[in-house]
């Protein structure tokens, strides 16, 4: 398995509708805003702060495990360099807990790529869906805003009196009316499809996430114990008797 050593570069991410009221309950004069259009602009700035947030939370989580990999990497070379001046037993055991302990960091390097394709990159990918959202709904409260205001200049002309511009004014709030309302009804069914797509993708994202980290796990408590047996197979009276035999060698030929 081809590994690149150094840690990685954790990414971070940036950062019902229904139709206008006439009788202005719930409208903010000063901004031209309604209550449900507040709303839905506090939900959608709420997935994009715990998304953002989660999205640099799991990149620093991957940056120390790419790290903890670079570290044991260095163990891994430091053992075999203690092999080589040891006994055989001990020298072949401990190359072979090596071997093993190696073999972790490939899965964990796995582990690692894994974890950015599977849950960093589609956290990330909430910085556009988030802004397609605000366009929407910006769209949608131009075309309400509009309505509103016809309104009003209705009114005032009722009060005028004069009926042929009345007409004209009743005919220009009925097309703002109808813009307004299929502009709200298409953001109901955006809004829906956020809310259903933003549950879908945290439940895929964390159940993502548990299964890379069980993998790795798994695989891991069957290398580790492979290299336990290797460790604790060392026959430590073979070493004792080749130390004595070499010691013995060395006398004789003094």
């Amino acid at each position: 398995m081809q590994r690149t050593f150094g840690g990685i570069r954790g990414s971070v991410m940036a950062r019902g509708f229904t139709e206008a009221c006439a009788d202005k309950s719930g409208w903010d004069e000063k901004t031209g805003i309604d209550t449900q259009t507040k709303q839905i602009q506090e939900n959608i700035t709420g997935v994009e702060k715990h998304f953002g947030d989660l999205c640099q939370l799991f990149a620093a989580y991957v940056r120390k495990t790419a790290r903890l990999r670079d570290k044991a990497d260095l163990l891994v070379k430091e053992i075999n360099l203690y092999a080589d001046t040891e006994t055989p037993n001990l020298k072949c055991g401990l190359k072979n807990f090596a071997d093993q302990l190696a073999k972790i960091q490939d899965y964990r390097q796995a582990e690692v790529e894994r974890l950015e394709v599977k849950v960093i990159e589609p956290l990330k990918a909430y910085g556009n869906i988030v802004k397609t959202k605000r366009e929407d709904l910006k769209q949608t409260q131009i075309a309400r805003n509009r309505e509103a205001k016809q309104m009003q200049q209705l009114e005032k002309m009722r009060q005028r009196n004069p009926s042929d511009r009345q007409i004209i004014a009743e005919s220009e709030l009925q097309r703002a009316t109808m813009d307004a309302t299929r502009t709200t009804r298409q953001l109901e069914e955006t809004i829906d499809d956020f809310e259903k797509q933003k549950i879908r993708d945290i439940k895929k994202i964390l159940g993502e996430f548990v299964t890379v980290e069980m993998a790795f796990h798994a695989k891991s408590l069957e290398i580790y114990t492979t290299a336990y047996q290797h460790i604790q197979n060392v026959d430590e009276e073979g070493d004792l008797e080749s130390v004595h035999t070499e010691t013995l060698t060395v006398c004789y030929t003094q």
